[in-house]
């Protein structure tokens, strides 16, 4: 039986995106695949996602528990008020679009996996204070998160930093905004 893993592939120099992620629940013979761009084009047989900020929000999360595994100095958790990546991955947990589905499957309930692959403190930031998210270690090791790079296996902490870095100070485009519209939320990295 195999255990849960997440890859992610990136793309970029300066600005890295990602592009692809393969997503295996425990016990799945075949990971679930997203693609890049509004819909999966030729790929049908996988799902899609754009470069928002709450798929920027999952990827920072994957990224900082990993190094968090093998560094003290690298903070694990994702924290943020209104208009950050912590906040943009708590409302799409909470109103669970497609993309997150396609990328994290369903329980055997038919929730959202994803609800479970994160922990949330003040959640929907119900009480005053930021949000606070943090990939769910009783589900997934560290180890168990593999990084690509302009299509070269990353395992290097300065390099998955690089990574982390180039996605947290990415600002996004409004249009690709995971809050509702008029919400006049501009997301940027508080972590």
């Amino acid at each position: 039986m195999q255990g849960i893993s997440y890859t992610m592939y990136f793309e970029g120099i300066e600005r890295l995106e990602l592009v692809r992620s393969e997503f295996r629940a425990s016990g799945a013979t075949e990971p679930l695949v997203v693609i890049r761009g509004k819909t999966s084009g030729a790929f049908t047989r996988y799902g899609s996602f754009q470069w928002t900020s709450g798929v920027r929000a999952v990827c920072s999360a994957f990224l900082r528990f990993a190094m968090s595994e093998v560094s003290l100095g690298v903070d694990y958790c994702l924290i943020g008020s209104r208009g950050s990546l912590a906040a943009s991955l708590d409302y799409a947990l909470s109103k669970g679009p497609a993309w997150i589905g396609e990328m994290f499957g369903a329980t055997p309930g038919g929730g959202l996996y994803a609800k479970r692959l994160f922990r949330i403190t003040n959640p929907n930031r119900k009480r005053p204070g930021p949000v606070a998210l943090s990939v769910n270690k009783s589900l997934i090791a560290g180890s168990s998160i593999e990084v690509h790079w302009n299509g070269q296996k990353v395992s290097d902490l300065s390099e998955l930093s690089a990574i982390l870095q180039s996605i947290e100070s990415q600002d996004s485009e409004l249009s690709d905004s995971d809050e509702p519209e008029g919400s006049g939320t501009k997301h940027t990295a508080n972590s």
